[in-house]
């Protein structure tokens, strides 16, 4: 199963060629936004990228964990990062995280609303950690690079 299918699988309990099969995901739904929308993945990943500033400054995932620690989120991300299921984040205990400039940013990387973006991000961004750290560990420097760019890879193969 591929990143997007596991993405996916977490916004919406569809793979990818079935969220595509015809009418049965509903309109609006996440999994709706990510394939009308690769856009969405691709502003996740700047955000988590320390050197595409265009999303969230230059601190890329370290500074995601830095926010959702300072936020009360750190629980949250500590089941995305090591081993076992995800935990869910409530989309307004995200938005309060990592505050409207970083949510601005993302919504118009990603070519959704304002509004939309805490929930979108609540959808896909625990599956798109725990994809970046498979043993448990955030990767750094040129490890995180050959993540994303694996990440990138495998998003541009759909």
């Amino acid at each position: 199963m591929g990143i997007l299918d596991e993405i996916l699988k977490q916004a919406g309990g569809a793979s990818a060629a079935q969220a595509g099969a015809g009418p049965g995901g509903g309109l609006g739904t996440i999994v709706d936004l990510v394939m009308k929308n690769p856009q969405i993945v691709a502003a996740v990943l700047s955000m988590l990228n320390p050197k595409d500033p265009s999303v969230g400054g230059s601190g890329g995932l370290a500074d995601v964990i830095g926010a959702f620690n300072k936020g009360g989120l750190g629980d949250a991300m500590s089941s995305w990062v090591g081993g076992g299921p995800n935990k869910p984040v409530d989309p307004g205990s995200l938005a309060h995280a990592l505050g409207p400039e970083i949510l601005d940013q993302f919504a118009r990387k990603a070519g959704v609303g304002p509004g939309e973006a805490p929930s979108v991000l609540a959808s896909i961004l625990p599956e798109l950690v725990n994809q970046l750290t498979p043993q448990g560990q955030v990767p750094q420097g040129n490890a995180l690079d050959g993540a994303l760019g694996s990440l990138l890879g495998q998003l541009a193969k759909r």
